[in-house]
């Protein structure tokens, strides 16, 4: 059990923890290598490899509103341990692909499990805990998985480094195996969890869409999303091909923001305990739109150290506002789904993140590649309006989703 700051007992929290780590630790082998990965795995041409990646991205965009009806039809965990034996399938193909056909059939089934993963997660945090109790364990997961993802980065290089190329071989074994370490724990927890009665609603998706306030934050959420690509997407370019910076700035970069957002969470929640949930969105979309003002003004910096200088600080203020969003942004989602529909509320608000990672990569690079300073107009154009929408939401949201999680 997990027992939080007020002393009370989520039941089933540790061992779901626990299986969301070993799920992370086994992603954070080859996220850092995907297109490498798969490459030296299935033998097949990098520009392949490309296209059918992203034709399986594709197919995973479906993946979040079905797991959203099959969470409300059958439960979050039961949909959560499918997402884990899907990957593990698709892992343990992974060497057995030899040609581009299969590669999409084995790449597809991994992406569905990608995408529907966070709603179903969500919501079966939603199930275990409530409140405050829900707000701690949201910072927990996010926490850990920050932590082991980095873990896994550090083993998946100590991995290809000392066996070389059967070292990705491995990599997709022990990743198909994390998978299923993590389902045994979904096991364990769902003995020890809550399990209440959700009720039917036959409206579906028909009655999230006709929530006006809920796809007004949906709407405020995407330019979050958005404003999350920058560090994975848009630093590398912009720093190398418009500033000119060494490409080995970006890696430390992206290597101090999962360090710090892993360290962060825990004392960036605490110190939101009273603020309401809209009004923490809220300010961290400002310091996102301070973060896009920062990246900007970097350009007019001599080049060198000084432009260095500049994109360690627009970054260490851009980790701050995604750790002043994270929580209050699935907390207020989660607290906002009314009981018979969580699984189709969150994962209509996770496809604001489906739809950012389809649109960032052409999208920030037309803009780059048009005017730099656009990619940083066109965030804080979406931001600042997302942020005053967050603020007038205050008042329409249930008043128990907008209010301050206190301890």
């Amino acid at each position: 059990m997990i027992i939080t700051s007020t002393g009370r007992r989520v039941a089933g929290a540790r061992p779901f923890l626990v299986g969301m780590f070993a799920d992370a630790l086994g992603s954070g082998l080859y996220v850092p290598l995907t297109l490498l990965f798969i490459h030296q795995v299935t033998g097949l041409p990098l520009t392949t490899v490309g296209v059918g990646v992203t034709a399986a991205a594709v197919v995973g965009l479906a993946a979040n509103p079905a797991a959203g009806a099959l969470i409300d039809r059958f439960g979050a965990r039961r949909v959560l341990m499918a997402t884990y034996l899907l990957r593990a399938a698709g892992f343990a193909a992974y060497p057995f692909v030899d040609g581009f056909a299969a590669l999409v059939a084995v790449a597809a089934v991994v992406a569905t499990g990608d995408r529907a993963y966070y709603p179903a997660s969500g919501s079966y945090v939603a199930v275990l805990a409530q409140g405050a109790d829900r707000d701690k364990l949201y910072t927990l997961m996010a926490t850990a998985r920050n932590v082991a993802f980095g873990l896994g980065g550090l083993l998946s290089a100590g991995a290809v480094s000392l066996a070389g190329g059967a070292g990705f071989t491995l990599i997709a074994a022990l990743n198909a195996a994390s998978f299923l370490v993590a389902t045994g724990c979904l096991v364990v927890s769902g003995r020890r969890a809550p399990a209440p009665a959700t009720p039917r609603e036959p409206r579906g998706y028909r009655a999230v869409f006709s929530d006006r306030p809920f796809v007004a934050l949906v709407a405020a959420e995407q330019a979050f999303t958005l404003a999350h690509m920058i560090l994975p997407v848009a630093l590398p370019v912009y720093a190398v091909t418009v500033l000119g910076a060494p490409v080995w700035l970006t890696g430390l970069l992206y290597t101090l923001n999962t360090v710090l957002v892993a360290a962060g969470q825990l004392a960036v929640r605490r110190r939101q305990r009273a603020a309401r949930r809209t009004h923490a969105m809220a300010l961290a979309g400002t310091i996102l739109v301070a973060a896009c003002a920062l990246y900007a003004a970097t350009a007019l910096l001599p080049p060198g150290a000084p432009r260095a200088g500049g994109l360690l600080v627009a970054t260490l203020v851009l980790t701050l506002g995604e750790l002043m969003h994270t929580t209050p942004s699935w907390a207020l989602a989660a607290a906002t789904a009314p009981p018979a529909l969580p699984g189709r509320y969150l994962a209509i608000h996770q496809q604001t993140w489906a739809v950012a990672a389809v649109v960032a990569p052409g999208g920030y690079a037309a803009l780059l590649d048009t005017e730099p300073s656009l990619l940083w107009i066109a965030l804080a154009a979406l931001l600042v309006p997302a942020c005053l929408a967050l603020l007038r939401l205050a008042r329409r949201l249930p008043p128990d989703a907008v209010a301050a999680p206190g301890t």
